[in-house]
């Protein structure tokens, strides 16, 4: 239904987030560029909370993604 809809080519709804459907909100581009932080300072640990929904694991999901950027 979706993907003729929008002309998508992957379903946007999944069991598993998908990192290619991240839409930055202030909030998701402020998480992120805080987990790039503790990533590339090396802080040790990084906290990502947040209520059920709210995009943690598609967040967290894109940091992997870009693992080969952060640590060439």
């Amino acid at each position: 239904m979706y993907l003729e809809f929008y002309g998508l080519t992957l379903p946007p709804f999944d069991i598993r987030p998908n990192p290619r459907f991240l839409f930055l909100t202030d909030k998701h581009r402020e998480a992120l560029n805080h987990l790039l932080y503790g990533i590339r300072e090396r802080k040790g640990y990084v906290q990502l909370t947040g209520e059920v929904g709210a995009g943690k694991t598609t967040v967290c999901r894109a940091i992997r993604e870009l693992e080969g950027k952060i640590h060439p």
